[in-house]
């Protein structure tokens, strides 16, 4: 496909930056930031445009914390102006990148999610006998800007899109990888800044484009059929063993190209007659879903904390219901009748 141009204008319209400002206040209207931005929401947007089409736009910095569940993590939160810019530019990119994913990529798309990437990845655990589990060390963390840009500058060749798109990975990195040239100096070194935050919009979309190159790597040159990708969860199906495992010394080459590592300890291979566990939940060759025991576990410590609050009215039951219906609606996927008649009922 060829590279797509004149799209800095489209970013920049008023109709985007209105459309990107209502899609950013989606569960923020009681926020502070979001309510001032809105309150003079015109002026607001005007500003903005002239930032961005002057090339004077500058991403304020972030709001760090920690999340627990379902595993420790720094998320950095945007200043609400930065999620505006963030939801303009994805709107007019995400069509374009869209045509470029395979239809086994399952993360961030409309129509695909988690239950999608379970379903098919069930598929192929009914049809083959053997599964390699694969999972990238520290993924977001790890994202060289370098390598990311060369990626994007494939598909885009606005260069003022570009130049705003560097801006924003710019706004943050967790680490720099340094590398001095051989034949210079002590002072010959280059830095290449590593990581997106957890939380931006564009982070998602653009840590699944980077691995879009490995899908294309192995659909079409390694040339497996039985594949599916959820983020930097991916798992390879075949009935041979040794062309597992051929394939997966190729995708650590493959990464380590695109300066990334494969997590040793969640490279797996399995018969997938003893369970693939896969986006919360283990999959079964007999045509058994079960749910991941430790999303159970985490479920139950919330849904006693939940019922306590409640049983002491310190919160109503419209805080609980939702919920509730919400984890039961994601176990539903699996056979898990009894499971929710025990878990609801002891507590």
């Amino acid at each position: 496909m060829r590279r797509v141009k004149n799209l800095f204008d489209d970013v920049c319209s008023y109709e985007n930056l209105y459309a990107a400002a209502r899609l950013a206040l989606k569960g923020k209207r009681g926020k502070y930031p979001a309510a001032r931005f809105f309150a003079e929401s015109e002026k607001e947007i005007v500003r903005l445009r002239a930032e961005l089409i002057s090339e004077t736009y500058r991403h304020g910095g972030y709001t760090y914390f920690t999340i627990y569940e379902p595993k420790e993590r720094l998320v950095g939160a945007a200043p609400f102006r930065d999620r505006v810019v963030h939801h303009a530019v994805v709107r007019v990119i995400e069509p374009i990148l869209e045509k470029r994913f395979i239809e086994d990529s399952f993360a961030c798309r409309l129509g695909k999610g988690t239950h999608a990437a379970m379903r098919r990845a069930f598929e192929f655990t009914r049809r083959y006998r053997f599964a390699l589990k694969c999972d990238i060390r520290k993924y977001f963390a790890s994202i060289e800007h370098d390598v990311l840009m060369s990626s994007i500058k494939r598909i885009i060749a606005d260069t003022r899109l570009l130049r705003l798109i560097q801006v924003i990975l710019d706004s943050h990195h967790d680490s720099i990888r340094q590398e001095w040239d051989i034949d210079g100096s002590l002072f010959d070194m280059r830095q290449y800044p590593r990581g997106l935050p957890i939380g931006n919009l564009t982070s998602q979309i653009l840590a699944n484009l980077h691995l879009n190159a490995l899908d294309h790597f192995v659909k079409h040159t390694l040339r497996v059929k039985g594949y599916v990708r959820y983020m930097d969860d991916f798992i390879l199906f075949d009935n041979r063993k040794a062309q597992l495992k051929a394939w997966g010394l190729r995708i650590k080459q493959k990464l380590a190209r695109m300066r990334l590592e494969m997590h040793p300890d969640k490279y797996r291979l399995m018969p997938t007659s003893h369970g693939v566990d896969f986006v919360g939940y283990v999959l079964y060759s007999n045509g058994r879903i079960r749910v991941r025991s430790s999303t159970v576990k985490r479920f139950i410590v919330k849904y006693r904390e939940m019922m306590w609050h409640f049983r002491h009215k310190r919160i109503h039951a419209d805080d609980v219901t939702p919920r509730v219906n919400s984890w039961c609606a994601h176990v539903a996927h699996a056979q898990s009748y009894g499971l929710r008649r025990i878990v609801l009922s002891a507590h």
